[in-house]
């Protein structure tokens, strides 16, 4: 397997062998963010394709330096822009049609889709309340999936502090999410 480095070069040169190498390597990673905004396998497949490609696309104007949080980054938008065109055509659906293809995500507990949106904007309202270390923490984790020993690693703190911050954190942001009337 490649390394970035390695697929960045590729991209650099316009080597089509850097996309069948980004999908070895980020494929699975990169279908579990965008699995995780949509809750369908084939959207989210779509989206990850979608990512690939516009890396491939973009790679001429200029590479990302960090291939991997790039790949995330454009998975999770191209996610959230597929969920809110889908939530918009479903707002705008005749009344009592409803297309058996269109799939919708329950907030916790089920409930309106649109929930999910405020959910998370209520999440990101309550991160940027948070000293920087413990949002790194917090992002990490539950954004990027990293394991609580690589955050101890790369933040070169002892992994059971990785594993109270994110506690207390948890902690508080149920606390919050309660605060503004969401049941946790």
């Amino acid at each position: 397997m490649l390394t970035d480095s390695e697929i960045l070069g590729l991209l650099r040169e316009r080597d089509e062998r850097a996309i069948s190498e980004m999908e070895r390597k980020y494929s699975t990673y990169l279908h579990t963010i965008a699995y995780n905004v949509l809750g369908n396998d084939l959207d989210a497949e779509e989206c990850v394709n979608d990512a690939f490609m516009n890396v491939w696309e973009h790679s001429g104007e200029s590479t990302p330096s960090k291939l991997k949080q790039y790949l995330a980054a454009a998975a999770r938008n191209i996610a959230i822009n597929r969920f809110k065109e889908k939530t918009r055509q479903k707002r705008r659906a005749p009344e009592g049609e409803v297309d058996a293809d269109e799939e919708t995500i329950p907030a916790a507990g089920g409930g309106d889709p649109l929930d999910r949106l405020t959910l998370t904007a209520l999440i990101n309202e309550y991160l940027h309340t948070l000293p920087e270390k413990k949002r790194k923490i917090f992002v990490a984790r539950y954004y990027y999936d990293a394991d609580p020993a690589e955050i101890a690693a790369k933040l070169g703190i002892p992994e059971g502090t990785v594993n109270s911050t994110l506690n207390r954190v948890k902690n508080g942001l149920g606390k919050f999410l309660q605060k503004e009337g969401f049941d946790v």
